[in-house]
């Protein structure tokens, strides 16, 4: 049996990162990764700015007038080209991003003068060298790394590429992960039902997960628990895929061939897991470098496994190997019993009380008990060398929607 804090390790070692590039404009970044470092080729600011509206002094002005009363020589706008430095004298009415020019050291807020006209009275006091002023290269200078080979490109990361005048950026290609089912007892949603049969819920719970920027998602259907319509299935498909998630067909049934069949055609890396839900987890290859990722077919593990080390895969895949679920402290409003020796997975939603974040227990946490996902915000993980949790303790708590 595998435990939780060394699959990480194995998944990390058995993953070649995806290779092939692709140029791509910024506004078709968002939410792909990197394929080279960014460097800076400008500082930013450019210059010397203003961080403020008000006016822009030189320091040893300030302090040789002792009446604090100025006349206002000039003034400068963002977006203006400098004019020879000898034209801006004592007193320069400034806004916002306007470029300082060589020699002054002070901006000053408008809200701290009384302004006639053009003579301005200085209320404040403390005035301090290079007040208000953005500094060339402060934010970031010329020839800086930026960002890292496999970052995640949010939206703020685009604003930054623009802001250093890239449009075109090198994007690890897509990903294509192909989704199979496996078992007799799954039909498609909107057919006619038996009473012994139930309709696929890992597929289409995968398929919507999987729907983002980064992958091309690939529907392989359902699989019957047949040993050679499995095996020419997953032959036929380890040429299609990057990735290849299957769900169903892990335990040890007498009609569980999955992994008996990726052994014959290739590897299991690890098979069982000492987590609940999800034990019949595995991982393996089809063939070098064509990971198959073997989730259970009860739909809360299913679910759990794939929040838990699918993300996990797919950023490995694209050279991003910092990635880990988020999560933060929050006390428990349960008390219960556990098990020592594996971790466990509850699902739980969170609220607040006196200032405080609490959380709560869905109370049937079966591994196919599929409100416990839709009714929870997120995982509660219970470590494997605790055996009891009392209402108050500290807890991880894994949130669904920042992951």
């Amino acid at each position: 049996m595998y435990k939780f804090n060394k699959i990480e390790k194995l998944l990390k070692s058995a993953i070649i990162p995806i290779k092939k590039k692709e140029l791509i404009h910024i506004n078709q970044a968002l939410g792909r990764f990197l394929a080279e470092d960014v460097y800076s080729r400008i500082d930013i600011p450019p210059e010397n700015n203003s961080a403020v509206d008000g006016f822009l002094f030189k320091n040893k002005v300030l302090k040789t007038n002792i009446y604090k009363k100025f006349k206002v020589d000039s003034e400068l706008n963002a977006g203006e080209k400098l004019k020879d430095v000898s034209l801006y004298k004592n007193i320069v009415k400034i806004s916002t991003g306007a470029h300082i020019p060589k020699g002054f050291d002070v901006v000053i807020m408008e809200e701290d003068f009384v302004i006639n006209e053009k003579i301005i009275y200085l209320k404040k006091k403390n005035i301090l060298k290079w007040m208000n002023i953005r500094k060339k290269g402060e934010d970031i200078k010329k020839n800086q790394k930026v960002f890292s080979k496999g970052h995640f490109l949010k939206a703020q990361d685009i604003g930054m590429l623009s802001s250093l005048g890239i449009n075109k950026i090198k994007v690890i290609r897509k990903i294509k992960v192909g989704i199979l089912s496996n078992g007799n007892e799954i039909i498609e949603p909107g057919k006619n039902k038996l009473s012994h049969q139930i309709y696929d819920i890992n597929r289409y719970t995968l398929l919507s997960l999987l729907r983002n920027n980064y992958i091309n998602v690939l529907d392989f259907g359902i699989v019957r628990d047949n040993y050679k319509k499995i095996k020419q299935k997953l032959n036929s498909l380890k040429n299609k895929s990057d990735l290849i998630i299957i769900s169903g067909g892990a335990s040890s049934g007498s009609k569980d061939y999955v992994v008996k069949i990726i052994k014959e055609i290739g590897a299991i890396n690890f098979w069982k897991v000492s987590i609940k839900p999800g034990r019949p987890f595995g991982f393996g290859m089809l063939k070098k470098n064509k990971p198959i990722l073997i989730l259970p077919g009860n739909p809360v593990a299913c679910f759990v496994i794939f929040f838990l080390f699918g993300k996990k895969l797919l950023n490995f895949l694209n050279d991003n190997l910092s990635y880990k679920p988020e999560y933060y402290l929050v006390k428990s409003n349960f008390s219960m019993k556990k098990k020592i020796g594996r971790e466990e997975f509850l699902r739980g939603k969170t609220f607040i009380k006196d200032g405080k974040m609490y959380v709560n227990k869905f109370n049937k946490q079966g591994a196919g008990i599929l409100s416990s996902i839709t009714w929870s915000n997120g995982l509660i993980r219970l470590k494997s060398n605790q055996s009891s949790i009392k209402k108050n303790s500290n807890l991880e708590f894994y949130p669904y929607q920042n992951d």
